[in-house]
């Protein structure tokens, strides 16, 4: 059974579009967090793509013909990832800001490339090992601490947030990958997921910045609704890339957006995000790192 909504295209490209999505997503999310809370960012956003992928998985008939085992594997993925790995993530960019936030929390590949090796039995050649270890280079140039801030060490502050979310984000392909030996159902997968992680959410609201409080005003309502609608795209083209694509390849591609969101912060959100030469220096290695898994 598949509902796949794509043939005939490659991984690889499904990846790279899915990564200027995400991009959009969180500079979207940036920009409402002005006059709305991270949580009625994570219902709205959450909200849009679960129904989104249960709307389509029920027109194209995987819905209801669905087996047990799948499901709970999409379901474990929406605890980990959109429950989790969200509530780290954007707490994170809250606390740090979408740039830098986003870069280290984009590590993800190196936890996912270990997990393949491990779970899947993947075998990354030179060139992905090599890729992987400059995006964590990257992640590391921009997440040492500055005089600013204290000097204060690698987990004092935010820092902790998007690194939990890096290695719960990892765990998404790699359970995908287990859910589609029994049906390719991309559609399902994520809609389930982001219900899953909805759930997750809302147990773990205390967690939250301002202690979870659910709040926004019409122009921040409006940009979180457009935020879930560039990431339900962004899920559409993620979880179908993993159908046909290797782990050890689609997720370092995938993780190609800190450079998608160093130009859009540039361009909309000014002086509510302080892009540095170091800011810009890791996320260039980063990108470089994906794009050398991708030529070769």
């Amino acid at each position: 059974m598949t509902d796949l909504p794509f043939s005939g295209i490659r991984g690889e490209y499904l990846a790279i579009a899915s990564s200027i999505l995400y991009a959009g997503t969180l500079v979207g999310i940036r920009r409402g967090m002005m006059g709305g809370t991270p949580l009625a960012a994570l219902l709205t956003v959450n909200s849009i793509v679960a129904a989104g992928g249960l709307v389509a998985a029920a027109l194209r008939g995987s819905l209801f013909t669905t087996s047990l085992a799948p499901l709970l594997w999409f379901a474990v993925i929406g605890i980990f990832a959109q429950g989790i790995g969200t509530l780290t993530h954007y707490t994170g960019i809250e606390r740090m800001g979408v740039s830098r936030s986003t870069a280290i929390q984009s590590s993800s590949p190196l936890w996912g490339i270990v997990f393949a090796v491990v779970a899947l039995g993947e075998r990354p050649g030179v060139a992905v090992v090599a890729g992987t270890m400059t995006i964590v280079a990257g992640v590391v140039l921009l997440a040492y601490p500055r005089e600013e801030d204290g000097g204060g060490g690698w987990f004092r502050g935010a820092l902790v947030f998007p690194v939990i979310s890096s290695v719960a984000y990892a765990f998404v392909p790699v359970f995908a990958k287990f859910a589609y030996i029994h049906q390719q159902t991309p559609l399902l997968g994520f809609g389930v997921a982001f219900t899953a992680g909805t759930l997750t959410m809302l147990a773990g609201r205390r967690f939250l910045p301002r202690g979870g409080k659910i709040a926004a005003d019409f122009k921040s309502l409006t940009l979180f609704a457009g935020a879930g609608l560039l990431n339900l795209g962004g899920s559409v083209l993620f979880w179908s890339a993993l159908v046909t694509g290797e782990v050890i390849i689609i997720l370092p591609i995938s993780r190609l957006y800190p450079l998608w969101v160093l130009i859009l912060s540039a361009l909309f959100l000014g002086s509510q995000e302080k892009i540095t030469g170091r800011v810009v220096s890791a996320g260039g290695m980063v990108v470089a790192g994906g794009v050398l898994v991708t030529v070769f």
